[in-house]
């Protein structure tokens, strides 16, 4: 399997990855957002409060941008993104107000949304219930469908303690990474595999036949 390494193909991987998101955690309740890489400052990603994308046939569809400048975070993390935008979706569709302040204050209702499926959701003073980090299911749900991690981003060096909260669905992640049982994690530099040890080990790729490389 190639690796993720362009515009293009990271666009592709976030609209699939997406879908599994919304398989996993709305019963695919969600109408299909039309997914976007761009530079957020100072969040990693959000949704439009309205179908801003419109084909000439009438058709019309929400936003979910990705911050492009984040796009080297960890795969549980873009995942835990995805939800996150996925809830205020779901809240959307379904007439729950789940935030004030112009979208910019997240409620307790987004609290009890988000957590439903999985993500940590940690206060803010400003914006509320925004702040996100991937649980243990959500590290499962990644192993589980063998998501690998984009290797492309914009601008800026993710160094695991941005606070992104700017605009109506912007998630971020002011604290350190959770890491299932504080494990180690590796990566087959060809194929993108992921596996974990609680401990340094030496071990083969059988697809590839190359070591796995540690992720630091």
């Amino acid at each position: 399997m190639k690796e993720i390494t362009s515009y293009n193909r990271a666009v592709q991987y976030l609209n699939k990855v997406f879908k599994m998101v919304n398989n996993e955690y709305f019963e695919n309740e969600l109408e299909m957002p039309t997914i976007t890489i761009q530079s957020t400052v100072g969040a990693y990603g959000h949704v439009t409060i309205s179908k801003v994308w419109k084909t000439d046939a009438g058709n019309a569809s929400y936003e979910l941008n990705i911050g492009a400048d984040y796009l080297n975070r960890p795969i549980e993390n873009i995942v835990a993104t995805l939800i996150h935008e996925g809830c205020h979706l779901y809240a959307m569709q379904n007439k729950i107000k789940d935030t004030s302040n112009r979208g910019c204050y997240h409620n307790r209702r987004f609290k009890k949304l988000a957590e439903e499926r999985g993500l940590i959701i940690i206060q803010h003073p400003v914006y509320g219930w925004t702040i996100t980090q991937p649980s243990e299911k959500t590290l499962d749900f990644c192993e589980k469908n063998e998501l690998r991690e984009v290797l492309i981003n914009r601008g800026v060096v993710y160094q695991g303690n941005e606070n992104g909260n700017k605009g109506k669905g912007s998630s971020g992640n002011p604290k350190p990474i959770a890491k299932k049982g504080n494990s180690i994690k590796w990566i087959c530099p060809n194929c993108g595999a992921i596996i974990r040890s609680t401990r340094n080990v030496n071990v083969v790729c059988g697809d590839c036949n190359i070591p796995f490389t540690k992720v630091n």
